[in-house]
């Protein structure tokens, strides 16, 4: 087998690593799983390994190797749980693709290492983009978005720059809130936030949904994926989750995509690009659904959508400190310190940040993540529940 086929896969125990190993299971004739990596779901992991056969694994919690390792069925798969080996193997010639499956910041020198090794890397961590998309961006042949929404432009356009757009439409579910007073946002638990309509879903991801804080990081995404003006990038809220994404021509015309809301489907397509491979899943009737609803995004309940062209048109360093007061909020909500309407304050709070750093290395941009972080921390105090 050629390594164009070998991969590994970043956050394999989440929602998008599970879908992609759905897919692999659909045509394992023609992948190879190299390698495995989990935080720290150790049994999910150990049922990866023992049905995938991996050549390596990586644990991030060294606590649970030995509870991993217990679980292992051959002894085919090396398990390894220091950072300095995964990385290594990212810069090696073991494989040819990355599937970037993590979620939140800690993806992002994984994701550069690969990018930097000339790997193909089948992105579904829009943070990586967010918080270094100067430096991402000189590497963006190399991507192929999995997120549903730029992938659906991606299958449109390509990865080339076309002078021909006037600009895009991401799409937007509007998550669980979408028809929520907001006379009531300051009654919304973790639980109301975390049951999205449409899709199956990480936590993080999830509540992103519901502060639509997902479709500002995908602005931005956008952005420097497609070589594109921020002013070239709408969102329009469409609850069925039906049609994904529209590229608007000068011509007038408009070309989507739309499939049924299940990410099989474009990791399908990014796996088998430049082919399409079987994804598992049917495609969409339209004489199944009586209508299809579009809506423009309410700004009022949602100021999310406004933080990203906040952030593009703000310092170099605006989107870094964007993407780390959402992350920290959305911890500090889903671990019940802050209310839901608290993220939205928290990150704009965020924006008063000035960091010293101008760098754009990646070691610059890491240093600079740790200190605004700092300084989130101190704003977060702020909104604690006592």
């Amino acid at each position: 087998m050629s390594n164009d086929n070998k991969l590994i896969i970043l956050g394999s125990t989440g929602s998008i690593g599970k879908s992609t190993l759905e897919v692999i299971k659909k045509n394992n004739q023609n992948f190879e799983v190299v390698c495995l990596t989990a935080d720290s779901s150790s049994v999910a992991l150990a049922e990866q390994i023992n049905s995938f056969k991996p050549r390596y694994a990586f644990l991030n919690n060294s606590l649970l190797i030995d509870d991993l390792k217990s679980r292992l069925t051959h002894n085919q798969t090396t398990v390894i749980h220091d950072i300095n080996q995964l990385q290594d193997i990212l810069k090696s010639d073991l494989y040819d693709t990355l599937v970037s499956a993590m979620s939140g910041s800690t993806g992002l020198l994984l994701t550069y290492l690969a990018l930097q090794s000339n790997k193909k890397v089948l992105l579904a961590n829009k943070e990586s983009l967010v918080m270094a998309g100067d430096l991402l961006s000189k590497y963006r042949k190399q991507i192929i978005p999995i997120d549903s929404e730029h992938n659906a432009i991606f299958q449109v356009i390509g990865n080339l720059d076309s002078k021909e757009i006037n600009n895009i439409t991401l799409t937007a579910s509007g998550g669980p809130f979408r028809v929520y007073p907001k006379s009531k946002f300051d009654q919304i638990t973790v639980e109301m936030a975390l049951k999205h309509p449409n899709w199956s879903m990480g936590r993080k991801i999830t509540i992103d949904s519901a502060t639509m804080m997902n479709k500002c990081l995908e602005i931005i995404e956008a952005y420097y994926l497609f070589n594109l003006k921020s002013d070239q990038i709408d969102v329009l809220v469409h609850p069925e989750s039906i049609i994904h994404s529209i590229v608007n021509y000068n011509d007038g015309s408009s070309l989507c995509q739309f499939s049924k809301p299940n990410m099989q489907i474009p990791i399908s397509y990014a796996l088998g690009y430049p082919n399409r491979i079987n994804s598992g899943i049917d495609t969409f009737d339209l004489s199944s659904i009586e209508k299809l609803n579009f809506s423009k995004v309410d700004h009022d309940k949602f100021p999310s959508i406004n933080y990203a062209y906040m952030a593009l048109d703000g310092s170099e360093k605006s989107c870094l400190v964007l993407n780390a007061a959402n992350e920290l909020a959305v911890n500090a909500f889903l671990e019940r310190q802050i209310s839901f309407l608290s993220i939205f304050s928290i990150i704009e709070d965020s924006f008063s940040i000035s960091l010293n750093s101008n760098g754009s290395s990646i070691n610059e941009i890491l240093d600079a993540d740790m200190m605004c972080r700092q300084k989130i921390k101190q704003i977060i105090k702020k909104y604690l529940i006592n």
